[in-house]
């Protein structure tokens, strides 16, 4: 349900795609497949999704020429500013619903769940 309201281009692996590469700058393919921990077939293949919207180019390093990184266009930060916007009215239509004991449940329980990634992140455990 939710995977259906991010963004009427883009699927939730699209944006959080997108997302992964406007939070890190220019990067390549593979940070994308160690981050997600997915094979880099599939990274390819989102890849090459979102360069056919035109969310996203493929530029040669300017140091490795090896090393082909990408790039956020504007309509790719478009995009995600627009799918970002779907989520939040989602949730927020979703807390409307929520009594005050419920919303502070739901924010520790979501808290508590984002210091567990980040330390994984940080970590470097999946």
């Amino acid at each position: 349900m939710v995977a259906e309201r991010i963004h009427q281009e883009l699927t939730p692996e699209q944006h959080y795609g997108l997302d992964y590469i406007q939070a890190n700058g220019p990067c390549p393919s593979s940070a994308l497949s160690d981050r997600f921990g997915v094979n880099r077939s599939a990274v390819t293949a989102l890849v090459d999704r979102l360069v056919s919207k035109g969310f996203v180019r493929r530029i040669p390093d300017s140091v490795d020429r090896r090393v082909v990184l990408l790039y956020m266009t504007d309509k790719g930060v478009a995009a995600l500013k627009a799918g970002k916007e779907s989520i939040r009215k989602f949730v927020g239509v979703c807390m409307e619903e929520l009594e005050e004991a419920e919303i502070e449940q739901f924010i520790r329980v979501y808290e508590k769940m984002s210091d567990i990634l980040q330390r994984k992140n940080t970590t470097g455990s999946s």
